[in-house]
């Protein structure tokens, strides 16, 4: 859970707060796997998520890995070739996706509820034997670079991600970028992934998550046969708890881009997620920016004409 977020004015769009209680399960199983159940009949569909808890908060002298590991969870295991995790998913119906934060890796598909047995088998398939050599090592190293490019580098405003938290942080590791400096990208080597998935990718470092047109106690049961026999995992998970310093005072600054407007970026630290006083502000957040009738779009943009665009958002 994030402790410290930034409260951004940026050029976002708000998401709706999602009302109404989700009623669910909760199982622990011998290896430590936490299990998550929802059931859900209203559609014929099944979302399978699994996170782990590896990611810059986590474990900072190797987070130059987390991102760059992620690309390499696709690049197949003993029984799935190469190439061929999308292509399995699309054949049977679904989608899937994964993605870094500060604080997770996580991984999910979306599927017809009949086809849960195999997103449960192939996210199993990548904790017990993922397939990790120097072709994939090397092919993903390219494909991160070029979104690291697409994301930050070569994206108008994209540069103010990282200029921001490296100012507003000093010791914590949000001070990086989930997506990992380009040095990083370039020296991190096969034998890091190795130890990297090893350590961190084994049942009581993770939280598996199934909802949808589900039995929930049969779910249990694919669970338990798919995940059941992987070993816990061997290693002391890393929680790194840096004593961050309060800041004493305001921090401006001007960065250069190749960019036609300018934009003013206003960042503020703000309580950790969770807390009553992060969901008042997620609240503030919808009635200054949620959409072109809020109160800073026309304030700002209609009324005095001093932006062309306008939003805020809990960043964290």
């Amino acid at each position: 859970m994030i402790q410290k977020s930034l409260s951004w004015l940026l050029a976002v769009t708000a998401l709706p707060v999602l009302a109404g209680e989700i009623k669910f399960e909760e199982h622990t199983l011998s290896n430590g796997l936490k299990v998550i159940l929802h059931q859900d009949t209203t559609k014929p569909v099944v979302a399978v998520n699994i996170m782990y808890h590896v990611a810059l908060r986590t474990s900072s002298p190797t987070a130059r890995l987390c991102p760059f590991f992620e690309h390499l969870m696709f690049e197949g295991t003993e029984h799935i070739d190469r190439g061929q995790y999308f292509k399995m998913i699309q054949n049977a119906g679904g989608k899937m996706n994964a993605f870094t934060t500060f604080d997770k890796t996580n991984y999910y598909e979306i599927l017809p509820s009949n086809q849960l047995e195999l997103g449960l088998w192939m996210e199993a398939e990548r904790m017990r034997s993922l397939k990790i050599d120097s072709v994939g090592v090397e092919t993903q190293r390219s494909v991160v670079k070029e979104e690291r490019r697409s994301r930050y580098e070569n994206q108008p405003y994209g540069s103010v991600v990282e200029e921001t938290f490296k100012r507003a942080f000093q010791e914590h590791p949000y001070k990086w970028v989930p997506i990992g400096h380009v040095q990083y990208i370039d020296e991190a080597q096969l034998d890091e992934f190795l130890a990297f998935h090893d350590h961190f990718y084994v049942p009581e470092n993770a939280v598996l998550a199934v909802a949808g047109d589900i039995e929930p106690a049969k779910t249990l049961e694919l669970i338990n046969y798919y995940f059941g026999d992987i070993p816990a995992g061997n290693h002391k998970i890393y929680r790194p708890s840096p004593n961050e310093p309060v800041m004493a005072q305001e921090i401006r600054d001007t960065i250069l881009d190749n960019i036609q407007l300018p934009g003013l970026f206003m960042s503020y630290h703000m309580p950790a997620q969770g807390t009553d006083d992060y969901y008042a502000l997620q609240m503030l957040q919808n009635l200054l920016s949620g959409g072109e009738s809020s109160r800073l779009y026309k304030a700002l943009v209609d009324s005095s004409q001093l932006a062309v665009q306008v939003s805020a958002i809990p960043f964290g």
